[in-house]
């Protein structure tokens, strides 16, 4: 399966969501940088599970695995506000 991952930084995690519950992965890249700016990095990865991308891309953990854009974005939100 592939994922649409919003990689955050300052060790904060990532948000990842299926690559079929987006509309336009081009498109909704742009969004997301365009949103959050030089806070997250938008990546395609693919994985069975949040257990199996953390493990394959461990520099990008904790992995939180949505499954909704709504979601996907708070999630996001969340992690870029979150000071560690």
């Amino acid at each position: 399966m592939k994922f649409v991952v919003a990689r955050t930084f300052k060790k904060n995690g990532s948000a990842a969501i299926a690559i079929d519950a987006v509309p336009s992965i081009m498109g909704y890249s742009e969004e997301l940088e365009q949103r959050f700016g030089r806070k997250i990095e938008v990546l395609l990865l693919s994985g069975d599970s949040a257990e199996a991308l953390e493990e394959a891309w461990p520099e990008y953990a904790p992995i939180a695995v949505v499954d909704n854009q709504e979601s996907f974005e708070r999630t996001i939100e969340e992690k870029v506000s979150r000071k560690k």
